[in-house]
């Protein structure tokens, strides 16, 4: 089950995710806010924290649970994990963008499919952020949690700015947005339970694996999604 800390990241991540998402759902006609330098910030924490400390303690728990397999399982799983999501937001920026040209009006609101897209594309990254958190240990956790943080309350932000410009429904956004407020909390929850319900060997795998899949995710958030939008990249 989880513990005290995992409880308390639950909550806080939750009310993070909320504020975040909050005032563009109740504004009628929300303008969008860039924080270049806590995007940028951000990135740095996802990149220090995918290959400093989770993809080396992927590679530790592997080598512990298979200490007969000499090849790199953390870095296929996160390689693969960063290319799968990847080539989600490649085919979903390909489809609204055929939408758009369909229409012949580009300032058209999106169809709903595009930002129920969009938030599975944000949710799963979240999950596995989430079920890092409930793997790691507590001086790790508090990384995670300032990582997660740190990209929760802005990513809620968009989506939310996404949703309200959509042709979904009040109740449809509603119900979309808060499937990626439970997206990290079901993670943590997940990831806690994984030391509970399983053997020795059985639980160093599936850790290592879980640790290996939020490494690739991380690396995506912080070189391929965040840094696309700041200054340096998007103007210069």
């Amino acid at each position: 089950m989880p513990n005290a800390f995992s409880w308390f990241s639950i909550v806080i991540i939750s009310l993070a995710t909320l504020s975040g998402g909050l005032p563009p759902l109740r504004a009628k006609s929300p303008e969008p806010d860039r924080y270049p330098m806590g995007e940028a910030f951000a990135s740095g924490v996802f990149l220090a924290l995918a290959l400093t400390m989770m993809l080396p303690a992927s590679f530790q728990l592997f080598g512990r649970a298979l200490p007969n397999v000499n090849e790199p399982i953390a870095s296929l799983i996160a390689i693969a994990a960063m290319l799968a999501l990847l080539g989600i937001s490649h085919a979903i920026r390909h489809l609204d963008e055929d939408i758009q040209a369909e229409h012949g009006d580009p300032s058209a609101p999106p169809r709903p499919l595009i930002p129920i897209l969009m938030t599975v594309m944000i949710a799963i990254p979240s999950f596995f952020m989430g079920a890092a958190l409930g793997v790691s240990a507590t001086q790790q956790a508090v990384l995670l949690l300032i990582a997660i943080l740190l990209h929760k309350s802005s990513a809620a932000f968009a989506l939310a700015l996404k949703l309200t410009d959509s042709s979904l429904s009040t109740a449809g956004v509603r119900i979309v947005f808060g499937l990626f407020v439970l997206a990290t909390p079901a993670g943590i929850f997940f990831g806690s339970l994984l030391g509970g319900r399983m053997g020795a060997e059985s639980l160093l795998i599936a850790r290592a694996s879980v640790l290996a899949m939020a490494a690739g995710t991380f690396l995506f958030m912080g070189l391929l999604n965040e840094l696309q939008s700041t200054p340096m990249i998007k103007r210069c």
